[in-house]
């Protein structure tokens, strides 16, 4: 049975869990260490208060926390070392970086990242150095964050879209579900994300109020807007009712199953381009017809028309109210909508084929 230690941030951290954890948890057939290089409570406090003091604390335990796991790999010498976007962010320097070299030559290195971590200096450039070097396969969800790579080592990449097996709901599920029931006299449009995605929410906020305002004028209904995140939405909505709820992962499929939208609007910024589109793909594993913003990855995963609708806001946010109102006003859209995201989430971000890959990378 091969040895596997897998470099992660732990069960809270979004991109560890969702690339990565949920599958090594199902895979039995290979004896895999899971090196966390924060603790949870250490995770949380950082992102709902990133003062100076947390920072400091937070780099200084990831820092002492890879001293004793780079020590365990050099000792155990595992078959292969699985890096979740960056093991030592901004702490790469000697004894460390001498350390995670060593480990990283004598190990098969899978390298995993879903987000423009260069560009947010989430990674320093000692890191990427060793990682680009001594990786065997280099796994990104999309061309752009593979072209920003060496052109000597684009040959070890391998696409794979982030996807989510805890919201999968089938079809009877999805019918009988409270957002089926509610359709009629609500619509509450969801948005799940970090902290750091508040900036494109606030792009929109007043668009998904004046939406608000035409669908009560139209259709009778009360839109709701329920977000998700570890630190709230603040807005002084007119028409709009807001729902706050922090994150936890068991919520979110709770708050599927009452949700009749999900959107995804982005910043026509640079870092948008290297988002993986992971919020439209959890809405389609749970049946939602969604809104983006028409920007990178996001062509990617919403069939315009089908599934729900791409809108360039570029120049003007009016257009996610069209959106909403195409959506909240016709039933037969919506369901049919809803049917098309379950089957392009089959399709074309199962979790099963995901779990597949991961398994044969890591017991073969």
């Amino acid at each position: 049975m091969k040895k596997v230690s897998v470099y992660t941030r732990g069960f809270t951290h979004a991109a560890s869990y969702y690339r990565i954890l949920q599958y090594t948890e199902k895979i039995k057939d290979a004896k895999i260490t899971n090196r966390f290089t924060v603790t949870d409570k250490m995770y949380r406090s950082y992102t709902d208060a990133p003062t100076l003091i947390n920072k400091i604390r937070y780099h200084l335990m990831i820092f002492f926390r890879n001293l004793a796991n780079f020590a365990a790999d050099m000792a155990s010498k595992p078959d292969t070392v699985v890096i979740s976007r960056a093991a030592v962010p901004k702490v790469c320097f000697f004894p460390l970086s001498f350390m995670y070299e060593r480990v990283l030559k004598n190990s098969k290195v899978i390298w995993d990242f879903d987000d423009d971590i260069f560009g947010i200096n989430e990674i320093t450039k000692a890191e990427a150095r060793l990682l680009q070097k001594y990786s065997s396969e280099i796994i990104v969800t999309s061309d752009y964050l593979k072209n920003m790579l060496n052109k000597k080592c684009r040959n070890k990449v391998t696409m794979l879209p982030t996807t989510d097996g805890d919201l999968i709901v089938d079809e009877e599920t999805g019918r009988n579900s409270q957002r089926a029931k509610t359709y009629d006299k609500k619509i509450n449009i969801l948005w799940v994300g970090a902290s750091s995605g508040l900036k494109h929410m606030n792009n929109v906020v007043g668009a998904l109020d004046k939406a608000a305002e035409e669908v009560r004028a139209k259709t009778g209904k009360t839109v709701i807007l329920t977000v998700i995140c570890n630190l709230p939405l603040k807005y002084d909505a007119k028409h709009l009712k807001i729902r706050n709820i922090r994150w936890a992962r068991d919520i979110v499929r709770d708050e599927m199953l009452k949700a009749h939208i999900g959107i995804m609007p982005l910043l026509n910024i640079k870092r948008s381009m290297g988002k993986g589109g992971f919020k439209l793909v959890q809405y389609m594993s749970a049946g939602l017809p969604s809104i983006a913003s028409a920007i990178g990855y996001n062509e990617n995963v919403v069939a315009d028309g089908e599934t729900g609708y791409l809108v360039d806001d570029t120049e003007s946010t009016d257009c996610w109210a069209d959106a909403v109102m195409k959506l909240s006003s016709d039933r037969e859209r919506w369901e049919r909508f809803s049917k098309a995201s379950a089957e392009k989430w089959e399709e074309d971000f199962s979790f099963e084929r995901n779990l597949d890959f991961w398994r044969r990378e890591l017991s073969e």
